[in-house]
């Protein structure tokens, strides 16, 4: 594997308008692993080490690291690998980190999420295209998973499976479950018009109750989420992921309220509401 790729700088730099000054790796032989330097300690960086290791990566030089990140540049490719820019922080849009992966067939895009299992080779020193100084740590990966973004960014800290059809004229909504997140909360529909109408969901009407408290619909721009289609003809069947602001479920069991209606206005229809026991 060439010296000047290995390290995966000069790749980046022409992707992100940055210069490089890190040093050149050493050649190693060429296999599905990126041939990383052995890693001093076994055991990843814990989290306030790998919060540390932005500020000083030579520091963490050979330790071992297992992390989420979001890609935010198209990555280049060789003929010995694959060539990152991502951010371990993409909620902020900060941590940038430099990853290389000694596996070319390796599909991988910007914006996409990935899992990184790796070695702190060493600190990528540069300038930007404004003059900035540009410190990032730079990775020897093992392995590069891509996720989702709730798995890399807002994994459910608890899980409600709920699993409830209701319907009303042939017009269904089913609940399947509510995943509680530190920063969100998801509720997962499904809606199908069994009518001989044309039929409307919009997720903005569907609220949470929770004791006095109500939620409203709130669109996370980051998860890119599929919606329920709005506009539903006969016989149709959609589903999606509605999400709102962070509840707490030790705080109480929850309401979910939703609105259906179709075309043909000689049909009538109350709100579905669903009650969520969260213990």
């Amino acid at each position: 594997m060439a010296a000047a790729s290995l390290l995966m700088i000069g790749a980046l730099s022409a992707c992100s308008g940055v210069t490089s000054e890190a040093p050149a790796a050493s050649s190693g032989a060429g296999s599905s692993t990126l041939a990383a330097e052995p890693a001093v300690d076994a055991t990843p960086l814990t989290e306030a080490e790998f919060e540390q290791m932005f500020s000083a990566p030579a520091d963490f030089k050979g330790r071992a690291v297992d992390f989420y990140a979001q890609v935010f540049v198209e990555p280049e490719k060789d003929a010995d690998g694959v060539y990152l820019q991502a951010y371990a922080d993409p909620d902020n849009y900060s941590k940038n980190v430099i990853i290389g992966l000694n596996d070319p067939s390796f599909s991988v895009k910007s914006n996409d999420y990935i899992k990184v299992k790796g070695v702190v080779k060493d600190e990528f020193k540069g300038e930007n295209m404004m003059g900035g100084t540009v410190l990032a740590p730079a990775i020897m990966a093992e392995s590069i998973e891509v996720v989702d973004y709730v798995t890399a960014v807002s994994p459910a800290a608890k899980t409600i499976e709920v699993g409830e059809t209701q319907d009303q004229n042939g017009y269904k909504i089913t609940l399947e479950k509510v995943e509680f997140a530190e920063k969100e909360t998801r509720a997962y529909v499904s809606i199908e018009n069994g009518t001989k109408a044309n039929a409307s969901f919009y997720t903005f009407n569907t609220k949470i109750v929770q004791g006095s408290k109500q939620f409203e619909q709130e669109t996370n721009f980051n998860a890119n989420y599929e919606d329920p289609q709005s506009d539903l003809l006969p016989g149709v069947k959609t589903e999606g992921i509605i999400s709102f602001g962070a509840i707490d479920p030790a705080a109480g069991d929850l309401r979910i309220i939703a609105e259906g209606s179709t075309d043909n206005y000689e049909l009538n229809f109350e709100p579905f509401e669903f009650k969520v026991s969260v213990k």
